[in-house]
């Protein structure tokens, strides 16, 4: 396989937008921004609904997913340090078309999860603490559409200040959390026992519970490579992305173990819904504030808000400047490149704004208003496309490795090129059983004699045809597009407009020889 050669000089759009990014990001900020990538609140009651083994199933992703593939993402992270990272490594590893697909999944994701999974569970939590009652259809599309619109807008805002919308969403999860532990942990002790079933035979693990909990846990674990879609506005990516991997998975890895046991220590497994799955577990726990209760309600349901706001917007900022540097680089439009003067990729921002706004009208009218059918098959999209963007990016390493062995490297993962596959392999496996087990649900099942029935898989009352329209259809709609933006793209590289140069990184050129230059190029 060929890698896709770059011009040697870079394209005129390259050199004009690329000059205005600035280094803004440091090691603080750098933890901050991948733990509020990785840990989300909107889909963990989704990860507890198949019971006590969903602990099991957590511990054993992490130890088989997250830390090979943190592993990975550190080395890559750290060597090709380049604005659009997992476009930029797809791109030098395969080329442009699949750089394409992989950076329209990675960016279309994102405000398919904001106008949908995000919009719906802050709907959701704040029927439960603050109005007390349902919503009518247009006051669910109207908050829909305020919620995507100030996202975009933050993400458009300066890095130097737009960046605290990811650190402060962290420290906010963290406050969340840490609340909700305390009242749990003084619920239990109340009760002397928990509400919920947590025995040891609720931790064993099975064939229906890994295929049920997958999709959604390694949704929750995926996020270490988001920051380098702004490498070149690091301080010093080589020396903070490993520090970002090991310091940002720790802080998701506790906040997880301590919000899923959590809720399934306070909520029997069969109580649990999706869309208010975590705001009800407070609910239940916050009884032991007595009159308390009430005053801390709608200030814990705004901060739960806040959370899903900057979950939204951390990822917005990141996606979004991958698919602009696929722009400048000769695989999209040329006005997907577009940077504003602070250097924040304006049009990709406005798109993903009217995307997500999309989703909330559409989605909320085919549903007929009902909260938990559109988050379902939200939550559906938004996890398959956001984990099938990985099927390039996680085969990777082990063929840069092979085509650039001489890059300089501030972090290997250990084991040599046989280290690099396994990771990869292991990686790649989660990866596809997520894909075929959400695009085609029950498939993987009946391989193994498993019953499967959709609507107590996820809660729905549409129909099967309806939701394979929504979810195959969505999918392939988006390849088609990653296809056509290539085809753009292409005859920007051949007018000169577009196209990243021989030395936008440090490696080696095919031939062994080393390339000139290195670093971000302003």
């Amino acid at each position: 396989m060929t890698v896709t050669r770059s011009p040697a000089r870079a394209g005129t759009l390259v050199i004009q937008e690329k000059a205005k990014l600035r280094k803004v990001l440091g090691r603080l900020d750098l933890i901050l921004f991948g733990a509020c990538a990785i840990v989300g609140l909107d889909t963990v009651a989704f990860a507890a609904s198949v019971g006590g083994q969903a602990i099991t199933w957590l511990a054993l992703s992490l130890v088989f997913f997250l830390i090979p593939y943190g592993l990975m993402m550190a080395e890559l992270g750290s060597t090709f340090a380049v604005e659009g990272g997992p476009y930029e490594w797809v791109k030098l590893a395969f080329g442009r078309l699949p750089g394409s697909i992989t950076a329209v999944l990675y960016w279309l994701s994102n405000p398919i999860w904001i106008g949908g999974t995000l919009a719906a569970t802050s709907i959701g939590v704040l029927q439960a603490f603050v109005t007390h009652g349902t919503w009518s259809t247009g006051a669910e599309i109207a908050f829909g559409l305020v919620f995507t619109w100030l996202t975009v807008g933050v993400a458009v805002a300066s890095f130097k200040y737009g960046k605290w919308g990811p650190n402060i969403g962290t420290i906010v999860k963290i406050l969340v959390v840490g609340i909700f532990f305390v009242l749990a942990v003084a619920f239990l002790v109340s009760k002397g026992q928990p509400a919920g079933t947590v025995g040891a035979a609720d931790l064993k693990p099975s064939i229906s519970g890994f295929l049920g909990v997958i999709g959604v846990l390694v949704f929750l674990w995926v996020g270490f490579e988001l920051s380098n879609g702004a490498s070149e506005e690091m301080l010093n990516p080589q020396r903070d992305v490993p520090v970002m991997v090991v310091g940002s998975g720790l802080i998701a890895a506790v906040l997880y173990a301590l919000v899923i046991g959590g809720i399934l220590l306070v909520i029997p497994r069969t109580a649990l819904t999706n869309v208010g799955g975590f705001a009800d577990a407070y609910d239940k726990v916050a009884g032991v504030l007595g009159g308390g209760k009430d005053l801390l309600g709608p200030i814990f349901g705004v901060l739960i808000v806040l959370t899903l706001f900057g979950s939204g917007v951390v990822w917005l900022v990141g996606a979004d400047r991958v698919q602009a540097v696929a722009a400048l680089d000769g695989a999209a439009p040329a006005w997907m490149g577009k940077f504003t003067s602070f250097g924040t990729p304006l049009n990709v921002n406005i798109m993903s704004g009217l995307v997500g706004s999309a989703l909330v009208v559409m989605g909320f009218e085919f549903t007929s208003g009902k909260l938990g059918d559109f988050f379902g098959i939200a939550l559906t999209l938004a996890i398959s496309t956001a984990t099938l963007c990985y099927t390039f990016m996680f085969l990777v390493l082990p063929i840069l490795r092979r085509k650039y062995p001489n890059a300089p490297r501030p972090y290997r993962v250990p084991g040599g090129i046989f280290g690099c596959w396994i990771c990869a392999i292991l990686a790649e496996l989660f990866v596809i059983v997520t894909g075929l087990t959400l695009l085609w649900p029950g498939l993987v099942e009946s391989w193994f004699g498993e019953t499967f029935n959709l609507q107590d898989y996820l809660g729905l009352t549409v129909s099967r045809t309806f939701f394979e329209v929504a979810t195959l259809g969505t999918f392939g709609a988006m390849i088609l597009l990653a296809i056509v933006f290539w085809a753009i793209g292409r005859r920007n590289l051949r007018t000169g407009l577009a196209g990243e140069p021989d030395d936008l990184v440090r490696v080696p050129d095919l031939d062994g020889a080393a390339s000139g230059g290195g670093g971000a190029r302003r």
